[in-house]
């Protein structure tokens, strides 16, 4: 009798088992996450996944307005990558979904997802920001074709993650600027990235707080210091 119990309670967690896991960081994000909580609950629902808020310790309504969305919200220090890793710890996923909360995905990107199999292990979208100009459109076509010729992306492309790839290469780097970069360097090691169908689309606000010419440069000149070995902590308070 216990074993056919034990059968059955196995059975049932199958059948129940969250298969995604989206993990947003947030800081003082009340505006952009009001305004992205009905795209938000749709993939929620069309995925069947959990949410999860890792908070970066906010000072406005952003913890609040997440309630509505789940009651997996946990606060630690600001820093993406803690956020990140702290994220995944109460993740109940087989897939990692790791989502900027300025960043939203085309319905052709969650089908995308929707219908990854078992040998998935990391992939991202192509990028398009939310401004129409000669600028965005060229900066657009630079990210997209990098990420195809380099095999990395940035955390705006949304990264997806098969667990146990995840956990092959110990997560997120506790570093403070560069995660993603670093860790698309480790899990290509693993395995090729799939470029997944559909766009991920995501705020232009930083380039056009700055400048889109200045930003370009910036990123630029922090990603070859990165690469030379420049502490992060530095390169934080260059993007900053």
């Amino acid at each position: 009798m216990d074993a056919l119990l034990g059968r059955v309670v196995a059975v049932v967690g199958l059948l129940f088992r969250v298969r995604y896991s989206i993990v947003i960081p947030t800081l003082n994000e009340e505006s952009t996450l009001s305004s992205n909580l009905k795209f938000l609950q749709n993939l929620k629902e069309k995925l069947e996944a959990e949410i999860i808020i890792v908070d970066g310790q906010s000072c406005d309504r952003t913890k609040e307005i997440a309630r509505s969305l789940t009651d997996k919200i946990y606060d630690v220090n600001p820093s993406r990558s803690s956020q990140l890793n702290k994220g995944t710890v109460h993740a109940d996923g087989e897939y990692y979904i790791f989502l900027h909360v300025d960043t939203i995905i085309t319905d052709e990107g969650i089908n995308s997802i929707s219908n990854i199999n078992n040998d998935f292990r990391w992939g991202f979208f192509p990028v398009k920001l939310d401004q129409k100009s000669l600028c965005y459109n060229f900066l657009t076509f630079c990210i997209n074709l990098r990420s195809r010729l380099f095999n990395y992306c940035t955390g705006d492309q949304v990264l997806v993650i098969k667990k146990s790839a995840f956990f092959e290469v110990n997560g997120f780097k506790e570093i403070s600027l560069m995660e993603d970069i670093d860790i698309s360097n480790r899990l290509k090691k693993v395995s090729d990235p799939e470029i997944l169908d559909g766009q991920a689309i995501t705020s232009s606000r930083r380039w056009k707080k700055h400048g889109c010419l200045r930003t370009i440069l910036l990123m630029r000149l922090i990603r070859l210091l990165f690469y030379l070995g420049v502490n992060t902590k530095i390169l934080a308070r260059i993007y900053r």
